[in-house]
């Protein structure tokens, strides 16, 4: 209902105005007889439409009218002056101190009742902004609140401590408030350092979201010093389980170890990792080799690893998109090789430089989406390992597979999980998966099923080869494989022994296959054990693996 201020000092006139204004049907009205009464009176009842004399004695009406108008400061109050004047400078004064109209004495009903119904709407149409104003200013707030509970929460989640800093130049740049880029970085139990850099696509809060539940996952992980290929498996059980169908993760997991130069690395969908020498030539340029997390369903889902290796002093490059998708609007996009270029024209080159560089190439425009690089100059980690509080028991683990188990594509993860499961062995968990898995999928690929890796000479030939594998798996009736896991003291070693009933193969082509893309397994077995013994035309391997993983003093670069 309008509330209508009547303030005229003739009672009369007051009258008057209440009969004709209630034959347009308004009823709620409030009166005062002189400009001061006013005043008081719209601060007490807010009405909607003042009516308001000129000339009042005490104060007058264009006295009263900005005090009349301070009492709605945030929504259109109309006031419509009445009044009997006619001359020019009045009716200035009269609009100069907050009047909106005029009612001219005498009253015209047709007009009176046409303005103020004018005024009427115009004050509905303010007093609904206002509230939508309101609703906004608080929805706002309440915005502003929960990002600051989110941002609070990510930070804790999300921290960075000694290691990143000390051994690792990072730079991560959102594209909006909140980042859909994830750089972590954790010690590994057995003295080296793991990384995940990965990439969530969309931006902002949405694409951040599923960065607390990795990290968290990642930490959990770390702590229990699983293989690489262990971590790529569970963070992409949980992203499919979390992100919705039409978000995914690109992302590199990689394991740096103690001695800062050997890397296990699994990478799906980020630009592929640089690695400069000194002499600021490129090392090694690695690809991903998989899709990224969160698209793959558990049974699809590829763990496979890679392992490299570099020398002390060189620098190690991972980048999200994007850097290359850095714009120039003659050049174009910026690309892999136009990073790499920046990589290794210079010596001191840092992920601040490379940040500098992108802006300067995108003259000034803003990144169109989150960056992030991290940087790593070949070293040894110098971290205090925990110290053994007694004497290690030794053990004698044995296994036998038959077909039905080599059939369970968890069988490996099963075997692990129960060697694992003795004390003292955390600290090379990666590395007894990464044996164990090597030597079991040799086993049964080449012992039990007679695979040859002369198919994977080819790009096309490693479908032809899984296809393969996947056909013979379904259809065998037996086979068997013998593993066996000792711990041999004094030396505190972890002895595996793998036997297989297969026909065996040809193992002279182990020796070579250093630059093949295929046979690298026992290239990585080689650096991770003390020994490999193959006898029995390969049907029988033994492997003898350091259980606390150690740096040579005289291999430490001064």
């Amino acid at each position: 209902m309008v509330k209508i201020l009547i303030v005229d000092d003739e009672e009369i006139n007051r009258i008057m105005l209440r009969e004709i204004l209630s034959e347009a049907g308004y009823s709620d009205f409030i009166e005062a007889g002189n400009g001061r009464e006013a005043v008081e009176v719209a601060r007490q009842h807010r009405p909607d439409i003042v009516l308001l004399d000129v000339i009042m004695p005490g104060m007058s009406g264009i006295e009263a009218a900005p005090q009349i108008k301070a009492s709605s400061p945030d929504c259109y109050l109309p006031i419509l002056f009445i009044t009997s004047l006619d001359d020019e400078q009045s009716l200035v004064k009269c609009l100069e101190s907050g009047g909106d109209d005029f009612i001219s004495k005498p009253f015209e009903k047709i007009i009176l009742h046409a303005k103020v119904k004018a005024h009427e709407r115009t004050r509905r149409l303010s007093l609904e902004i206002q509230d939508k104003n309101q609703s906004l200013t608080y929805f706002q707030l309440e915005v502003e609140r929960n990002h600051h509970i989110v941002e609070h929460i990510f930070d804790n989640a999300i921290g960075r401590d000694a290691i990143t800093t000390d051994y690792f130049d990072f730079y991560t740049q959102p594209e909006a408030q909140f980042n859909g880029d994830l750089f972590l970085c954790e010690q590994s139990p057995s003295g080296g350092v793991y990384l995940f850099i990965g990439d969530f696509t969309g931006h902002g809060l949405a694409s951040a979201i599923g960065a607390i539940p990795v990290a968290q996952l990642f930490t959990a992980m770390t702590l229990k010093g699983l293989a690489v290929g262990e971590m790529a498996s569970r963070l992409n059980r949980l992203l499919i389980n979390l992100l919705p169908a039409d978000m995914f993760c690109v992302a590199s997991i990689l394991e740096i170890h103690a001695n800062g130069k050997n890397f296990t690395l699994w990478s799906g969908g980020l630009p592929r990792l640089a690695v400069k020498t000194p002499e600021q030539e490129i090392r090694l340029l690695i690809e991903p080799q998989h899709m990224p997390l969160g698209i793959l369903e558990e049974h699809e889902f590829d763990n496979q690893t890679q392992y490299f290796e570099t020398e002390w002093g060189d620098t190690l490059l991972l980048y999200t998109d994007g850097l290359m998708e850095s714009h120039h609007k003659e050049l174009g996009m910026l690309g892999e090789e136009g990073v790499e270029q920046w990589f290794t024209r210079n010596s001191q080159v840092n992920a601040q430089l490379l940040v500098d560089k992108a802006e300067l190439y995108r003259a000034g425009a803003a990144a169109e989406d989150d960056i992030t690089i991290v940087l790593f100059k070949s070293r040894p980690f110098q971290f205090k390992l925990p110290e053994l509080l007694a004497e290690p028991i030794p053990f004698n683990l044995s296994f036998h597979l038959t077909a039905q188990h080599i059939k369970d594509a968890q069988v490996i993860d099963q075997v692990v999980a129960i060697v694992n499961s003795i004390p003292g062995l955390a600290a090379i968990r990666s590395e007894l998966f990464t044996v164990i898995t090597e030597l079991t999928n040799n086993a049964i690929e080449h012992g039990i099923l007679g695979l040859s890796s002369d198919l994977k000479a080819e790009p096309e030939g490693f479908i032809e080869y899984y296809e393969q594998r996947r056909e013979r798996i379904e259809q065998l009736e037996q086979g068997d494989i013998w593993i066996t896991a000792q711990r041999l003291m004094p030396d505190n070693v972890l002895e595996i022994s793998m036997q297989d009933s297969g026909p065996g193969f040809d193992t002279a082509s182990l020796n070579n296959c250093e630059d093949e893309t295929f046979g690298r397994g026992f290239v990585l077995i080689r650096e991770l054990c003390q020994s490999l013994q193959i006898s029995n035309s390969g049907k029988q391997i033994k492997v003898i693996l350091p259980i606390t993983p150690v740096i040579d003093d005289a291999d430490i670069p001064s």
